[in-house]
């Protein structure tokens, strides 16, 4: 008796959402092939990360009028906004080594717009990113019914595992898939809910708000960047990215956003005058989105490709 509670329970959920999730996994499949495609375009430098962030701005300070901001992707590919000699704004893919300009930032193709489009909310704005959260709510409550149901059927937890009798050749491959895949479906599932929370709002904000503590007010003669112990003792690995002061009013700071906090750094000394660690739920939030998309990391995008096909055999099995 419990055991067909479970797989109605299962067949179900399965049923109620298939269209939507069938939807999801179709263009999960088609978002996959993206962090796959521009981790293969070729501005990774060797080493790059590894690089100090004051030699940084120093080769690109030397090689244009201004910088405005650096930043750092998750394909770990290192862009720029600056003003050339000539007086154009420009901003590029750089090789911090030199500072010279190695590709245009990459464009979003129009087939992953329209994918995400339709994968994030249905093109229904708010009422489908609140259908997709929920979907993947309920794809979550599948796969604990799934696992219930093969633990019902091998005869305990630690039998989980064990040889599965061959009564049909889609059943076995639905059971078989569904142990293995189990982890990736979850992480999936669990990412999806996080980020349409965080879309409306239903999460802690993680908006920080710096308190200046600095007690230089007039100008000093400036250090060279090169000089900043903070940035000579930063890798280019530890950051996210820097905005550079607006003029040369002492009030005007350097933003430095690391991977776990934000500084601001007075532009004349070098001294922070700032530091606030990012809040538990903007960490949780960049990982959501690393894990549901699978960007900068070529492997767990062909987990998230073989993951989404999984999707999709399940619905039609």
């Amino acid at each position: 008796m419990t055991i067909s509670i479970w797989r109605y329970s299962h067949l179900a959920l399965a049923i109620s959402s298939s269209i939507f999730i069938l939807i999801a996994a179709i263009t999960g499949i088609i978002l996959a092939f993206e962090p796959i495609s521009n981790q293969l375009k070729p501005y990774a430098i060797d080493n790059a990360t590894k690089i100090s962030l004051a030699k940084t701005i120093d080769v690109l300070q030397d090689e244009y009028e201004e910088v405005v901001s650096i930043e750092i992707d998750a394909n770990n590919f290192i862009s720029t906004s600056i003003i050339t000699k000539e007086g154009k704004s420009e901003t590029f893919y750089i090789n911090p080594f030199t500072g010279k300009n190695i590709g245009n930032i990459i464009e979003k193709a129009p087939v992953f717009k329209f994918a995400t489009n339709l994968h994030r909310s249905l093109f229904l704005k708010s009422t489908g990113r609140f259908i997709i959260g929920f979907v993947s709510f309920l794809l979550f409550l599948m796969a604990v019914t799934g696992v219930l149901l093969i633990i019902k059927r091998q005869g305990g937890f630690k039998r989980f595992f064990s040889k599965i009798v061959k009564e049909n050749i889609e059943q076995y491959y639905h059971i078989i898939l569904g142990r293995y895949m189990l982890i990736p479906i979850i992480i999936v599932t669990l990412t999806g809910v996080y980020l349409s929370l965080e879309k409306f709002s239903l999460l802690p904000s993680h908006n920080i708000s710096h308190t200046i503590n600095d007690t230089l007010h007039t100008r000093i003669p400036r250090k060279a960047v090169s000089e900043f112990s903070l940035f000579k003792n930063t890798p280019l690995e530890a950051v996210k990215r820097v905005e550079f002061p607006f003029s040369d009013d002492a009030e005007d700071y350097f933003f430095l956003k690391l991977k776990d906090k934000e500084l601001l750094v007075n532009q004349y000394s070098g001294n922070v005058v700032s530091e606030e660690k990012l809040p538990l739920v903007a960490l949780v939030s960049n990982w959501s989105l690393i894990l549901h998309t699978g960007q900068g990391n070529i492997v767990w995008s062909l987990i998230l490709l073989f993951t989404s096909c999984v999707i999709l055999f399940f619905i039609l099995t």
